[in-house]
């Protein structure tokens, strides 16, 4: 058949588009398969090209992935039904690029989930649960629930013998992040957890095993029934999740990843025995009934993963487990969990919220002094008010109070928030009588003589109201949170201050921040901090940011939201 000028145009385009649909298929395949067609040589050439170009645009990352903090590579397992990378952790804010493979004979996809109210918990069941939904139109929908307000990113659904490159930003706030394969009849084998920490760790499928007994050196593990067994998503070795105290094993497996080839060194300090294995090979043997301290052993290893165990078990007295590793470029990278500054081991206890209603912690609070009182929202936002100075000291995000030091080892100091996003407002009184509106703040003194603290009383969802009184003047501080608007986004709280008394003062002042503002569309940013206020006129001045009270009948409100600069 011979093909004239016009119907080689249409070919062109017909190709074009066809290639474009099938832009996963490999390039080498349809070289070959192209060369075995009866087309011309330039309508061949136009198909080849036209794929080559759009190969080249799915590897480009998207426009500020250009330089990637993290790269993680998941693979699925060919005819086991599983992801090879069950946990990894990437730092807060970091850019992230996923490289998702699936040498299976099954399509699959890799969906990464927000915590959700379970923290994670649920291991993306809510998102899995709206894959079902779906009915018939979820095979028209890749069995993704597209917009999906829990669906922090997704790879789409991948075929057999192909891959996906896609990238975001991980979140800010630190947690177990939950991600799937939605395809029907997959999500109970293959799901994993991301990490979002601070200390973001190299490694990745870390899980424990606890045994409960009474040893004098390390039992093998192998013959025993483990108690309770999981996934460090963090990639930090941690016997927090042991509910015991005494008489107790964990047996930590994963795999580290070594960035170059080299001498690597590995301590472990521990109370009572442990031992660290590398590629099943032990390193550190420090087996047996002791106190702390550490023990070196030192291997050389290839660049890649290589199998690392952690064994230990807790006799009695105090319990203590430290790691940390040195290699080529570093020195004392912490693989464990960091243990209070006493140096004793003391069992994380989270204080959480529960049924939506507000929890308190009425203790030595770091940043917030000695009457500080704590209050934790379900809606995810935290709060420290100081009742020597009647102040708000701190506000936060996430996580609440870890109450181990006070409530089990009746530990002496402070203890600072467990979530992130920790913004401190200033020291001193918060609400005082000045002069002039640009008269110097008084200085801060430990427990202010001239406010009087009246408690608190409890409200809807076991919110607490402050009462203070100055010149006989009542003051009510109301705290209120506030939702996020859309899923990833960070919540806000909003602070209502009512004053009444039959002789108000003309010069009172209530000092929100310190510090230099920049104003934008009525509210004041400064780092993180963003705040908003109804009901009152703002001072700004490189010093502070002050409102004065103006009473109107005896009575004045303000309305303050604070927010975080995201």
């Amino acid at each position: 058949m011979r093909i004239n000028k016009t119907q080689n145009v249409v070919f062109v385009f017909i190709y074009f588009w066809y290639f474009e649909i099938l832009s996963r298929t490999n390039i080498l395949f349809l070289s070959k398969h192209t060369d075995k067609m009866n087309h011309p040589p330039i309508v061949r050439l136009f198909m080849l090209f036209s794929l080559l170009i759009h190969t080249l645009a799915l590897a480009s990352p998207p426009e500020g992935f250009e330089k990637v903090d993290e790269v993680v590579t998941i693979s699925t397992l060919a005819s086991q039904m599983k992801y090879d990378v069950e946990s990894f952790s990437v730092k807060p804010n970091s850019k992230v690029q996923i490289i998702f493979k699936n040498p299976d004979s099954l399509p699959h996809n890799l969906i990464l989930c927000t915590p959700g109210k379970k923290k994670g918990g649920d291991r993306g069941q809510e998102v899995m649960d709206a894959v079902y939904k779906l009915g018939d139109q979820g095979v028209k929908m890749n069995w993704e629930p597209v917009g999906h307000p829990r669906i922090l990113a997704s790879s789409g659904m991948v075929q057999p013998g192909h891959q996906k490159i896609f990238y975001f930003k991980a979140p800010r706030a630190q947690g177990d992040y939950p991600y799937i394969c939605t395809f029907p009849g997959h999500y109970t084998l293959m799901n994993g957890l991301m990490g979002v920490t601070k200390n973001s760790n190299p490694i990745t499928n870390l899980k424990y095993k606890i045994y409960h007994g009474k040893w004098k050196k390390l039992p093998e593990f192998s013959s025993l029934e483990p108690k309770k067994e999981g996934f460090l998503a963090n990639g930090l070795f941690d016997i927090s999740r042991v509910e015991l105290t005494d008489h107790f094993g964990v047996l930590f497996t994963g795999q580290i990843d070594c960035d170059k080839d080299g001498n690597y060194t590995f301590n472990i300090s521990s109370d009572d025995g442990s031992q660290l294995l590398i590629d099943e090979q032990v390193v550190v043997d420090n087996d047996g009934l002791h106190g702390g301290g550490f023990k070196s052993g030192s291997v050389f290893l290839k660049q890649g993963n290589h199998g690392i165990e952690v064994r230990y078990f807790e006799s009695g007295g105090q319990e203590e487990l430290q790691v940390n590793w040195s290699g080529p470029g570093f020195r004392n990278k912490p693989l464990s969990r960091v243990l209070p500054k006493r140096g004793r081991a003391v069992k994380s206890i989270p204080i959480t919220s529960t049924n939506g209603e507000a929890i308190i912690y009425r203790n030595f609070i770091d940043g917030a002094g000695p009457r500080a009182i704590g209050v934790g929202y379900d809606e995810g936002v935290n709060l420290a008010f100081d009742a020597n100075n009647m102040r708000l000291a701190m506000i936060w995000h996430g996580d609440f109070m870890d109450g181990g030091r006070h409530w089990i080892a009746r530990g002496l100091g402070f203890q600072p928030p467990a979530g992130n996003d920790v913004i401190h407002l200033p020291e001193g009184l918060a609400l005082t009588r000045l002069d002039t509106d640009d008269f110097p703040w008084p200085a801060p003194v430990y427990r202010t003589e001239d406010i009087s603290f009246e408690g608190y009383t409890l409200g809807k969802l076991q919110r607490p109201t402050f009462k203070y009184i100055l010149d006989e003047v009542l003051i009510t501080d109301k705290f209120i949170p506030v939702l996020p608007s859309s899923e990833g986004k960070l919540g806000k709280i909003r602070r209502v201050l009512q004053f009444s008394g039959d002789d108000p003062p003309l010069n009172l002042y209530l000092r929100l921040a310190h510090g230099g503002f920049t104003q934008q569309n009525g509210t004041y940013l400064k780092d993180k901090l963003m705040i908003a206020v109804e009901g009152g006129e703002v001072l700004a001045s490189n010093l502070d940011l002050r409102v004065p009270i103006i009473f109107k009948d005896k009575k004045s409100e303000l309305e303050i939201v604070y927010s975080w600069v995201e």
